[in-house]
């Protein structure tokens, strides 16, 4: 019986949760703010923004940080996908796409649905060869201290 319910709790949390350590990160491509494809293939960090306020922190640590991304091989994802294309297309995309570092775009609602998402928190996936080895949500504002 132990075992019945154990099976059912792994089955439910890799359908209805989001990634977990141990599993592939899979989602392999996507596109910059300059539609620009990029490869997640080598990325050691994937640090992902789910909402304005997570985007804007990430946003104002690494205006005073040149080069911090590729310093630290990570990947910054921000996940827009429950944005409206209008709003993306007008407002949004125009303004990411003065800013020196790669910011890599998830339109794909699916993908999204993979993610940690915890509102207000940045998720850091630690990966391995693809795989996730470490998953850390952290306060946004906490970026500068969490990178030390």
């Amino acid at each position: 019986m132990k075992t019945l319910w154990l099976s059912l709790f792994w089955t439910l949390t890799f359908v209805w949760g989001g990634y977990s350590v141990g599993q592939t990160f899979d989602i392999a491509t996507l596109s910059d703010q300059n539609n620009q494809k990029v490869s997640l293939a080598k990325a050691q960090k994937i640090m992902v923004a789910f909402d304005k306020a997570s985007y804007y922190d990430i946003d104002q640590f690494l205006a005073t940080k040149p080069n911090f991304l590729q310093t630290h091989n990570i990947a910054f994802i921000n996940d827009i996908s429950a944005v409206p294309s209008t709003i993306l297309k007008l407002f949004i995309q125009p303004a990411m796409k003065k800013k020196s570092y790669p910011i890599l775009l998830l339109r794909d609602i699916e993908a999204s649905k993979k993610l940690n998402f915890t509102e207000g928190k940045i998720t850091i996936y630690w990966l391995n060869k693809g795989k996730i080895s470490k998953i850390d949500t952290i306060d946004s504002t906490q970026i500068g201290d969490y990178f030390k």
